[in-house]
């Protein structure tokens, strides 16, 4: 279309290897092929949109999937670094369970029966209050004897199995479904205080979350206080983890991007935290923080590449 010559093209490629779009990249018959990881894609989004390639920031990946480094789903990923010097992974979400891998997210308790397998002492979740559907079980079937199940660190996954246990227990029709009827229920809540969201060593583990998820259903709390009560200790949780890793780098700017970072509650809510205020938060604002502006992301990756290559 542009008449431009082969012998001088580069092709940047998501580094998933069953990605139609790698299968495509990996055919063409360009001078050099780059592949970038998905996470640091959308942070580096961000900074390409900032100009800063040498700004050093903790960033902050949060989306529904994404191929890993170790060949995991990956999905809740904190980063510290810089576009220049290469962005390392420091922290993520506990890594859970996903049976019948991420194709099956469409199903929101199907993500729930790897999250719960981490759960002791859980109430029959196929009767009242929660009314799972047979397919919960079945799942959990798959995980218990490790049967097309997957790792994976997806925040993503975990807005499902919230939203499950809150009620959204059918099939969603698009990407994101339940996420979105999550922080719409959320709306509705009155002012309360946030679930445990802590670090534990290198990650954020959910467990306590979810243990105060499923006792408050059971003892008839509002589903809109228990999306608001989730919505906040994601955001304290986010909120200490960066607060950490700026003091432990010394560094003054974050990054947020990735899909689940479309949601408006979210980001307000941690906007608001105190705590943050003394730091410099950088979004997307030229290009979405999702996968519609992960090609900006991996063109700016791949141009520091080429011109660290060429030094």
């Amino acid at each position: 279309m542009y008449d431009v010559e082969w012998k001088n093209l580069v092709v940047v490629h998501d580094k998933h290897p069953q990605y139609a779009s790698t299968g495509h990249a990996l055919g063409l018959p360009a001078l050099r092929k780059i592949a970038v990881q998905h996470h640091r894609a959308h942070i580096a989004s961000v900074l390409a949109e900032k100009q800063a390639w040498e700004q050093r920031v903790v960033g902050v990946s949060f989306d529904g999937t994404g191929f890993g480094d170790d060949g995991s789903i990956w999905g809740g990923e904190f980063f510290v670094g810089s576009l220049k010097d290469g962005l390392e992974r420091v922290l993520h979400l506990r890594p859970a369970l996903l049976p019948g891998g991420d194709a099956e997210a469409r199903y929101p308790v199907q993500c729930a029966a790897g999250f719960l397998a981490h759960i002791e002492g859980l109430p029959d979740l196929g009767a009242a209050p929660f009314h799972f559907p047979d397919r919960y079980r079945a799942s959990l079937q798959m995980v218990q004897k490790r049967v097309r199940t997957f790792e994976t660190t997806s925040i993503g996954r975990l807005f499902d199995t919230v939203a499950a246990l809150a009620g959204f227990t059918r099939e969603i029709t698009f990407e994101g479904q339940a996420a979105m009827w999550l922080e719409h229920l959320a709306h509705g809540a009155q002012e309360c205080d946030p679930y445990p969201f802590p670090i534990v060593g290198s990650d954020l583990d959910f467990r306590p979350l979810l243990q105060a998820i499923v006792r408050d259903r059971m003892q008839g709390r509002d589903p809109r206080e228990i999306a608001g009560a989730f919505h906040l200790g994601i955001a304290r949780g986010i909120s200490e983890a960066v607060l950490t890793l700026c003091e432990t780098h010394q560094i003054d700017t974050v990054v947020f991007s990735g899909g689940v970072f479309q949601n408006e509650m979210l980001l307000r809510n941690l906007k608001s935290l105190r705590a943050l205020q003394g730091l410099t938060i950088w979004t997307n604002s030229a290009v979405p923080p999702n996968d519609g502006g992960l090609s900006l992301g991996q063109a700016a990756l791949a141009a520091i590449d080429l011109e660290t290559s060429r030094a």
